[in-house]
């Protein structure tokens, strides 16, 4: 039995460290170069431990988490959606329930990669901008062998706000339910990037709001399907404001 964990332990890892560096590809150079890795890895660390502390400084209140807790237990395989400006209290809620994210081929993309792994994700790489067909068929693979995943829709570059069709075909092709979810602050600070990332401060309350799953049919197109998910994720987020408000 032991033997038979540390072999499926050791295959995991294998795979893991493949996708971590399998923005290798890109052939830009920046993986052969040891002092970018070990900057990476410091950076992850550092990435990891605010991404904790700043939530444990927090009060966290999850309103309707069940039906996640549900949905990841189901026969069918679950998708959160959610907006990338909420990745800061979103990730730490979902931590260590081996979920797999999306993660672009960037250099900003490795480092979230390795961030997710250090909080108990798994990843693929790819995105709308590059690598996003290869990225979406590993999902869909993993969706359909049992895993649950998170897609953050407006990502990894924006515009803000705007629904890609990744979790729509997701769903589609896997038959995986998708699991909105909004977040409010009572006191947060709002990055100058392009998602304007949300921290919240310490002594704030946070409220996160998970909406019932649903699923988008074959037959939905993709823009219907993309505002289905807007839709869904702005009413658990007013939901959440009403709440944070009390």
């Amino acid at each position: 039995m032991n033997q038979t964990l540390a072999n499926s332990r050791a295959s995991i890892d294998t795979r893991d460290l493949k996708t971590l560096e399998a923005s290798r590809r890109v052939e830009d150079g920046r993986w052969q170069d040891p002092a970018y890795q070990a900057r990476l890895r410091m950076k992850a660390r550092l990435g990891a431990g605010f991404i904790s502390l700043a939530n444990s400084l927090v009060r966290i209140e999850k309103v309707g988490f069940e039906k996640f807790v549900a949905a990841a237990a189901g026969p069918r395989p679950c998708v959160i959606v959610a907006w990338h400006s909420s990745l800061v209290s979103s990730i730490y809620c979902h931590r260590r329930r081996n979920i797999v994210i999306m993660t672009s081929l960037s250099q900003d993309g490795d480092l979230l990669t390795q961030i997710l792994y250090r909080l108990g994700y798994k990843c693929v790489r790819g995105s709308s901008s590059r690598g996003g067909m290869r990225g979406l068929l590993e999902m869909v693979k993993l969706m359909r062998n049992g895993q649950n995943g998170a897609i953050t829709v407006d990502g990894p570059r924006g515009p803000r706000h705007e629904v890609k069709p990744g979790a729509v075909l997701v769903s589609q092709k896997a038959d995986a339910l998708l699991v909105p979810i909004g977040l409010a602050y009572s006191n947060c600070i709002r990055l100058n990037n392009w998602d304007k990332t949300e921290v919240p401060l310490p002594g704030s309350k946070v409220v996160m709001v998970t909406g019932d799953p649903f699923a988008v049919s074959p037959e939905t197109s993709i823009e219907e399907g993309c505002e289905l998910i807007r839709k869904a994720i702005v009413k658990c987020e007013q939901e959440a404001e009403l709440i944070v408000k009390q």
